[in-house]
């Protein structure tokens, strides 16, 4: 991917696929490099410690169902969201206070 001028606005619907497929993604897309890793390192630490089961072991159904496993994963998914609307609204954010260029008709 090509680097982007910082006066070309950025797309929120990829920083919210970003986001989605690992915290943090979304965030370095829109240069907010602190917080991108933050949500990166804070993604990592939570999925290691509230989930020591693998994730396909879940989907395959080895772990047996409880409701502690399924308060882990409402956990993992709420802070997942929370990074998914972090980055849409980052970027809307940066693209509102970019300058409106005039229009070559």
């Amino acid at each position: 991917m090509a680097p982007q001028s910082p006066d070309k606005p950025k797309s929120n619907q990829l920083a919210l696929i970003l986001s989605g497929l690992m915290p943090g993604l979304g965030q370095f897309y829109n240069e907010d490099w602190g917080k991108g890793a933050a949500f990166f390192i804070v993604s990592t630490m939570l999925d290691s410690v509230l989930l020591p089961e693998n994730y396909f072991d879940i989907l395959q159904g080895n772990v047996p169902f409880s409701s502690g496993l399924l308060g882990r994963l409402l956990l993992l998914a709420a802070f997942r969201v929370g990074c998914i609307y972090d980055a849409d609204r980052s970027v809307k954010r940066r693209n509102a206070a970019l300058p409106v260029l005039p229009q070559n008709h």
